[in-house]
């Protein structure tokens, strides 16, 4: 690819990352969200995380317990964890170097 296109495409992704930055802050910054944004806030995230639950999960066979154990202990841990610190970062960080250990040692 030519400097000339590379810069051209650098600088429109950059505008467009700066665009949608720059959105939320000028749609909420002079009157209060409304319910629907409320709403919004409060139950998409589980909704997410459910769907992304979901997918990670659809390939699990469940024919020996090496096969599935990996998974089911970071799920666990994430779980537990999340319960007990009420830290997003530490749950999902510590549930993914679970399953990397055990996907390694079994």
């Amino acid at each position: 690819m030519p400097v000339t296109k590379a810069l051209l495409a650098s600088l429109l992704i950059g505008l467009i990352v700066f665009l949608e930055r720059l959105f939320p802050f000028a749609v909420f910054s002079k009157k209060k969200p409304g319910k629907l944004f409320h709403i919004f806030e409060r139950y998409i995230p589980p909704v997410v995380m459910i769907f992304l639950l979901i997918y990670s999960l659809r390939g699990i066979r469940f024919e020996s317990l090496i096969l599935w154990l990996p998974h089911i202990s970071a799920i666990t841990f994430t779980i537990a964890t999340y319960l007990w610190k009420k830290n997003s970062l530490i749950s999902i960080f510590g549930g993914t170097i679970i399953y990397m250990i055990l996907i390694r040692v079994l």
